[in-house]
Formats: structure tokens, sequence, C-alpha cells
């Protein structure tokens, strides 16, 4: 059986230092990764570590073929005797030096021609023609994302083929062709290009345009945010929904096809009609589109890592209003109808949080809490200092058999229930109202229960019950709505539902039990949780590719989650999406070669998995046109969902882009297995 790799011992001149390089044969792209602990011995008693080290994969041969692995000082005096007794144990492989001249021999060249050609939207033909190859050579096409193909001698010393090479977004691709030796080691490159694959344009839908509205003096109202969160996201609420050069205006701009999503950069008001202006600089009427709420997940910033970036500055509070009726009607939507009536009423002076603000029939409406709207003209904005924080959330236990909950407060015909929890399960608290006389608790986004079914509980019982801080791998993340939580591993009679775990929550992962063929882990004393719906960040060695000093990001497609290293200390933990099976994330060990902190993506056609995505942040692009990005439109997080790139959370693609910064342009270094 061949060795996996040739190795290379390469005296430096005039000194004693020798260095150690490894050459890997060209892999196929159902090869295995090879990735195994190393160790080299020098030849003069010593014995170096080199930690894991891990071939290159069919998408990252053609820039990683050739690989340094340490340079070694022979302090008693340099012979051609140690380094012939030099020896490479990788796995379960012994590999001894090859002469240097092995590398440099002479070898018949064969003559070649790329030629490429665009035929439909992210595909190339790549027409080739070779003469003169040798029968023990092959030529090899890297098309970039995967793509390989192969001439052999075997087959003919002279050859043409076609071969259509399709990608699976836009970007920037490295299309190769290369000659490999009888091993499939690379000789030469023969022929080199660079692409860019084009973005798909769909066919605007056609309109009459009529005569401009002027409007001229608008006053724009610019969107405030989080640092990780710089814009506000919608989409269109029907497909093909228009956009247009003016606020109020006729002329069309854009026709939007389904998968379309775009960021708010300012609004204005028009007629009584709020406008959103996007990225493009094109408006369209807020009537329009469905706002999207991106994803609050959050990873951990894990123990004894490196300060994190440095906190955001405070968010703006809520402006503050007095009412000035005697009355004044609370509802749970902005507008007057009579299936949204009246569900509190506030009396005169009371000082209301006004959170967000809309039109309803030209007339203005403020939010004042969950499902809390109120009539705007009978509210007067105070100025001053805002009110002191709201006291932190409190925490229940259900008490009923089975406690409905509903979207919003209160039982009626246009509220059914939407989930149903056990006895004995907690909650957090995080709001209450009163509905007919009825107190109703808000447990979560458009979560309310009724208040007389809930126990609060002390802050005794809350500390007791708590589950501890994640701050240690492994870490894990509900991938789920709610999963169970049980005194012991097992769902049986006799161990019964205690409470629940949800969506995004970070759980510490203090012991795993496997029960027959299932897996639970333990997250606090007398806590258990089924391991299914649980994503699990584990430790990674650090590759011997990567330098010890370098900040690089471990991504594991199993398990769905992500850990940032500093060399070999972990400190940040994420939970991730990978690519769908067709279209998955390419796997490797890759340098980051683009940053940028907000760009567009688009992909597909209308109809065929087409996707237009306007202010996607914090991205590392690492191979060609996949990259470390935010995900806004989703928050399927846990799960393969995208394109191929990896998706992350907004506030977790913005500490990874800002913590891997001082690396550099091209950090953070990204290591994708699926192991």
């Amino acid at each position: 059986m061949p060795a996996p790799a040739r190795l290379f011992a390469i005296p430096e001149p005039e000194t004693n230092r020798v260095r150690f390089r490894l050459s890997f044969p060209a892999p196929d792209p159902d090869t295995p990764i090879r990735c195994a602990a190393a160790v080299l011995e020098t030849g003069d008693g010593h014995t170096l570590d080199l930690g894991l080290l891990c071939a290159p994969t069919a998408f990252t041969w053609s820039q990683d073929y050739e690989r340094d692995l340490v340079v070694h000082t022979y302090t008693d005096g340099l012979t051609e005797t140690r380094l012939v007794a030099a020896r490479l144990r990788w796995d379960d492989a012994t590999i001894a030096p090859q002469p240097e001249g092995l590398k440099a021999q002479e070898t018949p060249t064969p003559t070649a021609i790329l030629t490429l050609a665009e035929t439909e939207p992210l595909v190339l033909a790549a027409e080739v023609q070779v003469r003169g190859l040798a029968a023990g050579q092959a030529v090899r096409l890297d098309g970039g994302a995967g793509q390989i193909h192969t001439m052999r001698g075997a087959d003919g010393p002279d050859q043409k083929a076609t071969w259509m090479l399709g990608y699976p977004k836009p970007g920037e691709y490295v299309v190769s062709l290369v000659l490999l030796d009888e091993e499939g080691y690379r000789l030469t490159e023969l022929e080199r290009a660079v692409v860019t694959v084009a973005e798909p344009v769909a066919a605007p839908l056609i309109l009459q345009a009529t005569a401009e509205e002027a409007v001229v003096g608008l006053p724009e109202v610019e969107t405030a945010a989080e640092p990780w969160l710089p814009y506000r996201y919608f989409r269109p609420a029907w497909a093909w929904a228009r956009t247009y050069t003016a606020p109020g205006g006729s002329t069309v701009s854009r026709s939007l096809a389904t998968g379309t999503y775009l960021a708010v950069d300012a609004e204005t008001l028009v007629g009584g009609q709020v406008w959103y202006r996007t990225l493009g600089r094109d408006w369209i009427p807020a009537s329009s589109v469905i706002l999207v709420t991106p994803s609050n997940l959050r990873g951990v910033e894990l123990a004894g890592g490196t300060p994190p970036p440095p906190p955001p500055p405070p968010s703006p509070p809520p402006r503050r209003g007095v009412v000035t009726v005697d009355v004044l009607n609370v509802r749970a939507r902005p507008g007057v109808a009579p299936d949204n009536p009246p569900i509190d009423r506030l009396t005169r002076n009371t000082e209301v949080g006004i959170y967000e603000e809309t039109l309803v029939g030209g007339d203005r409406w403020y939010r004042i809490g969950e499902a809390r709207w109120v009539f705007a003209a009978y509210v007067r904005i105070l100025s001053g200092s805002p009110p002191p924080p709201p006291p932190a959330p409190r925490r229940g236990v259900v008490v009923a058999e089975t406690l409905n909950v509903r979207a919003r407060p209160g039982v009626s015909p246009d509220n059914p229930p939407i989930d149903r929890l056990l006895r004995g399960t907690e909650v957090i608290l995080y709001e209450e109202t009163t509905v007919a006389g009825a107190v109703w608790y808000r447990i979560g986004t458009n979560r309310w229960v009724h208040g007389d079914w809930i126990r609060v509980l002390a802050a005794a019982a809350v500390a007791a019950a708590a589950i501890p801080a994640a701050t240690e791998l492994p870490v894990g993340w509900v991938a789920a709505r709610a999963v169970n939580v049980r005194a012991r591993p097992g769902a049986t009679a006799d161990n019964p539902v205690i409470g629940e775990v949800y969506r995004n929550q970070a759980l510490p992962i203090l012991e795993t039990r496997t029960l027959g063929s299932e897996i639970w882990y333990r997250i606090g004393a007398d806590r258990w949780v089924f391991g299914q719906w649980i994503r699990v960040a584990r430790f990674k060695p650090r590759p011997a590719a990567i330098g010890s000093s370098q900040r690089w990001v471990g991504v594991s497609l199993r398990d769905q989650t992500a850990v940032a290293y500093e060399g070999d200390r972990p400190v940040y933990a994420a939970m991730i999406a990978s690519g769908l099976p067709n279209t998955p994330t390419v796997q490797g060990i890759f340098r980051t070669w683009l940053r940028v902190a907000s760009g567009k993506m688009s992909g597909g056609s209308p109809g065929y998995g087409y996707y237009y995505l306007e202010g996607v942040t914090w991205t590392c692009y690492f191979y060609a046109g996949y990259a470390l990005h935010t995900a806004y439109w989703h928050d399927a997080f846990g799960n393969p969902r995208s394109h191929g790139c990896v998706n992350l959370s907004p506030y977790d693609a913005w500490w990874i882009f800002q913590w891997s910064a001082p690396g550099g342009p091209n950090s953070p270094m990204v290591y994708v297995f699926s192991s």
C-alpha cells in the first residue's frame, strides 16, 4: 500500500537546520479525510509532536498540496545518516524521507489549452485539450467548489474533453489544470484561470410607468439598531411586490421574486403612508412588506478566553409618554375593529413606554408593551430621563394538569390554543397584563398563559431550580421549540417532566449517559434532557496546519456547532446552520480570503432555489463563495439550512468578525469537519 504522503528533508545551506516538508497526492472528491496525530522522529534521538495532521481534501488540495511541517536544528551536527533515519509516524503509516531530487526530476510535460465559457447562470463549460500526455501521467482539472475531472495518459497522449462546471452560488473561483505523476503527486500547473461566476438576473416585470409624482423635502428617519444588527429587514408580502424610484411615486424600480430579503436603511412618511428605503436606494411602501425578526440566539463566551469585543453602547431607551384623556383603550393590535376589542384601559396621567409606532388608516398608534397598542393622539411624549430598567423576569411553575398557551392574552374564538404545558413545567414570566379581570403572563414571544394556573416561584426556589451558566466546553443548545427536563435519564412514567428548556437556550453539558440507543445530557443537579434535540460544541484539537497562536474557527457539520480558538484555547462557542444535502458545506482547512462587514448575496433563479439577500453582515469568505456570515432570515440554527455557507446568528457572526479582526485580513482560519 503506498504511503499517504511524501516526506522531504531539505537542509538549509551552511546551517545544521533541516526543513521537513510533506507533499500530498491529489485526492478524489469521495476520498475520506485522513486526520490523525503525527510525530516526527528526526534521526538524532528527538521526537517532535506535530499534533493533529490533516490531509487536504479535494476542495483544498490545489492550494494545500505541499506543507512545511517543522524546522529542526541538529545540535550535534547534520549527517546524511541522521536524515535517512528520520521518520514521520502518522496514524498507521510510517513515512521515510524521499530524495529531494525526486521533486525536480525531469519529466515530459504535455501542452494544454483550457477554454471556459458561460453557458447559463452559475454554469461554465470547460474545454480541455492536451497533447503529449505520458502513459503514467494524468491531468487534473479543479473547477472550484470540489469539482474534479481527470484525464489519464493510459487513454492516449492526445485527448480533448468538455466538462460542465456548476456552481452553488456566485463568487470568484479558481479553475486550475495540473499535471500529476503516476502516484497522483503534482508535477506542474499547466493552466490557471480566475473566473467570476455572476449571479442570475431575474427577468423584471415590465409595467407601464406613469409620470413621477413630485416629492420634495422628505424627512428621512435613519433606523437605529445594535452594532451586530445595523439594519431592519423585510421580505415582500406577496410575489412580485414592487419597489419604486421615490417614496410615494409610481415609477417601478424592481419587482421582487419570492426569496427576496431587503434591508431598511431609512424610512419616511408620504401621504400618511410609511415608506422604507432599501440598500438598493429604491423605496417600498410598508404595507407591501413583512418585517423580519432576526434570531436572538447568542453563543457562549468560554472561561479562560481573552476578553470579548468591547460591549456595544447601550441602546437608547424607549420614548416615554403620558395619557391625556380620562380613559384610553388598550388593544392587542393597532386599529379599531370589531375583532380587536379593548383588552385594558389606562387612566389620565398614566405613564407608558413607547416601543414602536405605526399607521393604520392614516392614524398613528403606539405599542406600549407586548400586544398592547394605544391611539397616539391621546398620548403626549415626555422629555427627560427614562425610568429605571424593569426588574428581572420572574419564574413560575404550572399547577394545572394541562395549561393552554395562546398567542395573546385572553380567551376568544380568534385566539385558540397554540400549545399546551403539563403540570410542573417551569416558565419564565416576562410580562403580565389583565384581561377581563384575569391576570395573564407572557412566557415567550406570542406565548401567553392564564395566571390562575401559574405559581410564581420564590427567589430561593428559583435559585435552587436554576440551570448553571455554560462557561466551558462541552456546551449545548436547544435545537427544538422546547425540550422536556427530567430528574434522571429516560422517559418513563416514574420519571415525569419537571420543566422545559427552550429553543436557542444555552446549556452546560455536565455529564453524558447512554440509555439503550438514546443519549441523555445532564444540565444541572437532577436535571436531564434527551440529546436528540441538543446540539453540542466540543473541543477539537488544533490541526498542525494552523499555527499555535493563530485565531481559527472549528466548524462541526455533525454537531452543527462552531468553536473559536486562539491557538489551542477555545474562547467562544456557537450553534450554526450549515449546507443542505444538495448544497453541502465544503470541508477542509482554509484561510479567510475576504472580510466584508455588509454585502449582498444571491443565487438560483426564480422558482429554482432563488435567493436575493441584502445587508448580509459580518462575512468571512474562506473558500470561493463559502463564508461564515449572519443569517437574519431564519431561526433554524442547529440544522442544515444554507446553500453551503456557515450561517450564524447576527450576534455570533458579529462576535467572531470582531474577535478575529486583530488576526488581519486573512483571519480567522476555518477548519470544517464532519466527525
